[in-house]
């Protein structure tokens, strides 16, 4: 038997509250992706400096980064945590292609051009009930979708 993932849009219809903890996230996600990337800026320079021309760019890396960033600054503990490491999975995955030859190197997202969205990953933490999508830190919200979910 083969096994396929397939992914889901959804409509939402969240509430004044949802909203608020909604943006909280985009703008979590966005702070995150500015800073990781101004710091490994910053220690590419240095690496590049000192005729290092690839710079190892891992999970690892990034992960630590990711709780000295938490420690410095309280509201990343609002968002999900799932939602803060897909950031930093796609940081990794823009280095790479950089690395690679297959892109320019990353840029800074903006508040008013980028899309406005987060990601979290379902580790069995999304739960759905009738009409409600429940998830992580966010609580219940109403959404619509045209496939039949099972």
């Amino acid at each position: 038997m083969k096994c396929v993932n397939q992914g889901l849009k959804v409509r939402l219809y969240p509430d004044e509250d949802m909203m608020i903890k909604i943006n909280q996230n985009i703008g979590n996600s966005r702070f995150t992706w500015n800073k990781l990337l101004e710091d490994y800026k910053e220690t590419y320079k240095l690496f590049k400096l000192h005729g290092y021309s690839k710079l190892k760019c891992n999970m690892t890396t990034f992960n630590i980064m990711l709780n000295m960033l938490k420690k410095e600054h309280d509201f990343l503990y609002l968002s999900e945590s799932s939602t803060l490491q897909q950031v930093y999975r796609d940081l990794i995955h823009a280095y790479n292609k950089f690395f690679n030859g297959e892109s320019d190197y990353p840029r800074f997202k903006s508040k008013k051009h980028d899309k406005k969205a987060f990601r979290i990953q379902n580790n069995g933490n999304i739960k759905i009930k009738h009409s409600i999508i429940i998830l992580p830190k966010l609580g219940g919200v109403y959404y619509r979708t045209s496939k039949k979910i099972s």
